[in-house]
């Protein structure tokens, strides 16, 4: 294994897929027809007393705030100190500094870009390489660039593989999946210059590695990727990843099971693929580009903005 390869991998925080107890595989990989695009749906599970588990979802997203929004390298520091110590006082310490990055605004994405970074890391098993987070000014503001920035080293091509993640929750699946590849056409198609859409997430990068990685060596190898004046600069390929959320009204009939459900789900996916395609092919090159899609429907996407702040606050 590439020595690149190894500290990459490094970076994944491994889980036991807890996220599965609380949602549920309606269809996977599957291919977007006249694109690179792959398509994963996935749908709210119902607990033995016929319960949709959302407010369970947020609960465990809430679980995951510092995996997401605390530096790698911090998490280690803390980690470390635990097992010297038997002290979990660092490990409470960084979840407060996490809830004080998450916004109040009653408008924010930020549920839909955490649950973009966990099925990320569950599903694709692709590590984050900078928490976005962590560059906030303010816990008012919403960070301005990428919903999420993951990295992988493809060692057959010798090339650093930098997916640029977008996340969109809207009552409607056809807004959400416009407003998803409008956003995600810029950091896929761009080519480099100073007013590129990556440019000032590419400087973020450079100049905030160290926070996320504690290896001197590997951060001058990711860097020389990002450097224009290198030729390794030339290995950096571009893809993507979305997180799609949307109000479905199958969820309303409580009597039905979550495989009847499935089934009803099914029948729509085409229509959602074809959609997918055809926001796609909207811009010219974005067809050739790998993109991970994740669909998930919702009893409400409203309502699970309202207590993913209610929750993350608390």
């Amino acid at each position: 294994m590439d020595r690149i390869e190894k500290a990459i991998n490094s970076l994944l925080i491994k889980t036991k897929g807890e996220i599965f107890s609380r949602i549920e595989k309606v269809s996977f990989e599957v291919n977007v027809s006249d694109t690179k695009a792959k398509c994963y749906c996935y749908s709210i599970k119902k607990d033995g007393n016929g319960n949709l588990r959302v407010e369970d979802l947020i609960d465990f997203i809430d679980e995951r705030i510092v995996d997401y929004a605390i530096p790698k390298k911090k998490i280690d520091e803390a980690k470390k100190e635990v097992k010297e110590t038997g002290s979990t006082s660092k490990i409470v310490k960084l979840k407060k500094q996490a809830v004080e990055l998450f916004t109040n605004l009653k408008k924010t994405g930020e549920g839909g870009e955490l649950l973009l970074y966990i099925l990320t890391i569950e599903i694709l098993k692709i590590p984050q390489l900078i928490s976005k987070m962590s560059l906030k000014t303010s816990g008012q503001l919403h960070y301005q660039g990428s919903d999420g920035i993951h990295v992988k080293y493809d060692s057959s091509n010798k090339t650093l593989n930098l997916y640029w993640g977008e996340s969109k929750m809207y009552k409607n699946i056809s807004q959400a999946l416009a407003e998803c590849f409008r956003s995600l056409n810029g950091y896929l198609l761009d080519t480099y210059s100073y007013k590129s859409t990556q440019e000032r997430d590419l400087l973020l990068i450079t100049d905030n590695i160290n926070q996320n990685i504690n290896n001197e060596d590997f951060e001058n190898l990711i860097v020389a990727y990002f450097d224009k004046d290198n030729d390794l600069s030339n290995k950096l390929l571009y893809k993507g990843i979305c997180f799609i959320g949307y109000d479905s009204e199958k969820y309303k009939d409580s009597t039905k099971s979550i495989e009847e459900f499935k089934k009803e789900l099914m029948v729509e996916l085409d229509n959602h693929y074809k959609g997918i395609s055809s926001q796609i092919k909207k811009y010219k090159g974005l067809d050739n580009k790998e993109i991970h899609v994740f669909i998930m429907p919702f009893p409400s996407v409203e309502s699970f903005r309202k207590y993913y702040l209610k929750t993350i606050k608390a």
